[in-house]
């Protein structure tokens, strides 16, 4: 269970390593409970006994809380009474045995995870000095009803069934709000909603319609098949927006969309092609990970990083298209497990900077100059050149031309001006007797 969620967390964002989080004290609370707790600038943050990197949250021996759990304001440790301001992350994590909890007067957070898996959780008494939230703060718990504070949906419970309208005054949805609600077939989702928590409607797999409202796209439903146009005017592509979707062949995204939230494509294992906003900075972390099928992808002039792990796993990836004439910033897992033989094609000119930047990853980096080719070679008055998908042959005076790929293996032959249409990719096209030249065909 500890390692599911997480990984179902990485598929929505990038979690780095946390310092190993131990306590600084344990006490007594007024309900009988042994606590844990850190100290942070003078006040006290209710914390779990174990290791968070270990995932040890509360280790076998350790005593967890039971039944009605009530935490007291203040605690003292030495001569020093503290305040109790928060719960940290994963401080009750899985603890069963609670059944309802009353948070303090004092508190103003509750961190991710925090109640996460209190199977028997029914009650939270939570006073409305607590304004922020972290992610999957009650998910798998039994709170019976939804639960929001002012602006911010924290929780559904997972037994929701049908058409859900999320209030007007929300505006941010944490992560892990909806997760698991697989009974839920819609949600309306208000425009006054700016933003949305990894993972937030994650496994809602019964949901039948896209989530979305006039900036942000939410969900494409599992049970969605073929190509999918998001609507132009969306400014945000949110974290796991298309994860899983294996029915997804191909997606359009407009050029209004600026920015994309981490694992938005992750494992969509027949998504074929994609077309990029142009307005597009970056491409996320997790982005296309196990998009299996693949092949071509171009990134438009405007993407200025790559995150971390981006591409991996697509083992059908032959040709990535950069447009940018400053080479993305990438890490080190950015490309990982995509195949040795991918074809890199970069801005005419920069082929130097490229190689310098990305040859770790690539061994195949060509330049895509357009009505030049990529290899100037003044043999004659012969042109070869790439223009709308097709390679385009002037001056070959009847002349034999044939065009290969990189493998040597013929493709099709030029019997007129031009060649139908190709994959994006880098060619040979050999004239006559003439040298053969390698032209890049972009779309």
């Amino acid at each position: 269970m500890k390692k599911m969620i997480l990984i179902a967390a990485l598929l929505a964002t990038f979690i780095p390593s946390h310092a190993q989080n131990t306590y600084d004290f344990s006490a007594v609370t007024s309900s009988g409970d042994t606590l844990y707790y850190l100290i942070d600038n003078g006040a006290a943050v209710v914390t779990c006994p174990g290791d968070i990197d270990e995932e040890d949250y509360w280790s076998e021996g350790i005593a967890q809380p039971q039944g009605s759990l009530v935490i007291d304001s203040t605690v003292t440790w030495g001569d020093t009474t503290y305040t109790v301001v928060a719960i940290g992350e994963y401080a009750f994590y899985g603890c069963s045995g609670i059944t309802s909890v009353t948070l303090p007067g004092t508190m103003s957070l509750i961190e991710g995870y925090a109640f996460y898996d209190c199977i028997n959780l029914a009650s939270v008494s939570i006073p409305a000095s607590v304004t922020d939230f972290g992610h999957y703060v009650f998910s798998g718990t039994a709170l019976p009803e939804p639960y929001y504070k002012d602006s911010v949906f924290v929780y559904m419970p997972v037994a929701a069934t049908g058409v859900y309208t999320i209030p007007d005054q929300i505006t941010y949805i944490c992560g892990g709000a909806f997760y698991r609600c697989a009974s839920l077939t819609h949600v309306v989702i208000p425009n006054s909603v700016t933003e949305i928590g990894p993972g937030a409607f994650l496994d809602c797999d019964g949901l039948t319609q896209p989530l979305y409202n006039n900036t942000l796209f939410v969900r494409l439903p599992l049970t969605h098949s073929g190509s999918y146009t998001i609507p132009d005017g969306i400014l945000t592509v949110c974290a796991s927006a298309f994860v899983r979707d294996t029915g997804l062949t191909a997606l359009v995204m407009p050029n209004s969309v600026t920015t994309m939230g981490n694992g938005a494509f992750s494992s969509c294992t027949a998504l074929t092609a994609v077309t990029l906003s142009q307005s597009l900075t970056a491409l996320p972390n997790f982005a296309f990970m196990g998009c299996t099928a693949l092949t071509t992808v171009t990134l438009p002039a405007s993407v200025g990083r790559i995150g971390t792990m981006a591409f991996r796993n697509c083992s059908a990836l032959d040709t990535l298209v950069v447009k940018a004439t400053v080479p993305p910033s990438v890490t080190s897992m950015s490309f990982r497990n995509i195949p040795a033989s991918c074809l890199l094609v970069v801005p005419c000119g920069t082929l130097e900077a490229y190689t310098e930047a990305w040859s770790t990853y690539f061994s195949q980096i060509v330049e895509d100059c357009g009505s030049e080719g990529i290899d100037d070679i003044a043999t004659s008055d012969i042109k070869v050149y790439a223009r709308d998908g097709r390679i385009v042959v002037e001056g070959a005076d009847g002349q034999q031309v044939n065009v290969f790929d990189l493998m040597g293996r013929k493709i099709q032959a030029i019997k007129q001006s031009s060649c139908q249409a190709l994959p994006t990719g880098v060619y040979m096209v050999k004239v006559g007797n003439y040298p053969a030249r390698k032209v890049a065909v972009v779309k």
